[in-house]
């Protein structure tokens, strides 16, 4: 089957799925808590029952008086582990690694038209941003309910402010049938929204010409998308008037968030998610941070050694189970987002919010004993308005760093701002350069900026 044909069938059940989601929304805490637990014990059936690595697991376990307060009993999970063993973590039959990469080369050469493998399955590869590869299994529910979680808030904020007027969804993201984002973004969780599906990679002039003729009443894209078609606001170039903005697939700094509010007078609302779970968090008209999805994944976060933490000072990472994708069951596995959970919004009294996203793990820059977090180098090329995009490339005394300018930056000050910052966590003598470049390589298949590079070890 045409793949846009599946995807058509998949808005059409999200539409009829997105009443039971808009009803959770209004759920107490308790209720909450006894959909995760019985959604928890579904998923440790289905994997004890059909994976090889979970059977071992989950041997002496009894899943039918198994509580959230266990779940830690459970080993962890991570990106290593998954691959070096892919074949033992499928849920779905007939399925193997040697299949799924076969499938991908055949997408990738255009010698396979679907990517759904079998019309129900699709592979998603992904880097992160640790450039990392690792290979994930979606089937179509994942997918629906994927949506679902991305655009209920949306749809119930509304509802709440009795909007009735245009509902026009434009999108701007990966180009490419092999990243996730293209089978969840530009979708209609309303069978009565009109949608345009753009390409990150496509030249902005271009965008704005197909958003003029369009007139969106809500922009989804990536962060930087967001950011350069704010800025295209401001100079003319683009003349639209979105109600609701959100970034997805990156951070989201403040800059973009004063660019979106000057432009069109909303806010660019976060998301937070990532391939091997979906939606984790999104930001409501209603929240100051992203509103924890809570009925589709269990989240906690821990210290390097797996222990639960009460300062996010001393968070390493997130264990995160998927209580949605029963066809590769991910229990438990490491998320490297370091966050901050914060209290739930009258709103929405049952789900607990991401008060701030710190950075991940995986992007701290080591130099021996000492350990410096890249906001020591960002915070102050965000907030020089002349920096549009840079790029902070780690080396042994500290730091490359590319910019591209719509004027002339400060950059003795900006030095000055980044090697204080470095002194101040110990590093003694660092080395800081700049480089104003053209342009910063987008990615040729997310179409997304490597901000952070680390050094190799």
């Amino acid at each position: 089957m045409d793949y846009k044909k599946i995807m058509e069938n998949v808005w059409s059940d999200v539409q009829n799925l997105m009443p039971e989601h808009l009803e959770r929304l209004s759920w107490t805490r308790e209720e909450l808590r006894q959909h995760q637990t019985k959604a928890l014990r579904n998923l440790l059936r289905v994997a004890k029952e059909n994976t090889v690595f979970y059977k071992d697991v989950l041997s002496s376990v009894d899943i039918d008086n198994f509580t959230l307060e266990d779940l830690p009993t459970l080993p962890p999970n991570d990106k290593t582990i998954h691959m070096d063993r892919w074949d033992d973590f499928v849920a779905a039959p007939g399925i193997t690694y040697e299949i799924v990469e076969q499938h991908l080369e055949g997408v990738r050469k255009r010698e396979i038209k679907s990517p759904f493998f079998n019309d129900e399955f699709l592979f998603v590869s992904t880097g992160g941003s640790t450039g990392k590869r690792g290979v994930f299994l979606w089937d179509l529910e994942f997918i629906r309910q994927i949506i679902c979680y991305t655009y209920r808030y949306l749809i119930n904020d509304e509802k709440k402010i009795g909007y009735d007027g245009p509902i026009k969804l434009a999108t701007v993201e990966a180009p490419t049938l092999l990243h996730g984002s293209p089978y969840v973004f530009p979708s209609k969780p309303l069978a009565d929204m009109d949608l345009l599906s753009l390409a990150s990679t496509d030249p902005i002039p271009e965008v704005c010409e197909k958003l003029n003729e369009f007139q969106p009443t809500y922009l989804m894209a990536y962060a930087s998308s967001v950011g350069e078609l704010a800025a295209a606001q401001l100079k003319g170039e683009l003349d639209i008037h979105p109600r609701w903005v959100c970034t997805n697939s990156g951070p989201q700094d403040e800059d973009i968030r004063n660019r979106s509010m000057k432009a069109w007078g909303v806010k660019a609302s976060n998301s937070w998610g990532c391939v091997e779970i979906g939606q984790m968090g999104i930001e409501t008209e209603f929240s100051t941070g992203m509103v924890i999805c809570e009925d589709g994944a269990i989240l906690e976060v821990v210290d390097h050694n797996n222990q639960p933490v009460d300062n996010v000072e001393d968070a390493a990472k997130v264990l995160a189970t998927n209580l949605t994708n029963l066809s590769l069951p991910m229990i438990r596995y490491e998320v490297d987002d370091i966050v901050e959970i914060g209290a739930s919004i009258t709103e929405y009294p049952a789900y607990k919010t991401v008060a701030r996203i710190l950075g991940k793990a995986t992007n701290w820059f080591l130099y021996g004993e000492v350990k410096v977090h890249p906001t020591s180098y960002s915070n102050i090329l965000e907030e020089e308005k002349e920096v549009e995009e840079f790029q902070i490339i780690q080396t042994q005394e500290g730091a490359h760093i590319k910019l591209v300018c719509n004027g002339e930056p400060n950059i003795k000050e900006m030095k000055d701002t980044v090697l204080n910052n470095l002194n101040k966590y110990g590093l003694a003598n660092p080395i800081v350069t700049f480089e104003v470049v053209d342009f910063l390589p987008h990615h040729p298949e997310t179409g997304k900026i490597k901000r952070f590079i680390p050094l190799n070890r």
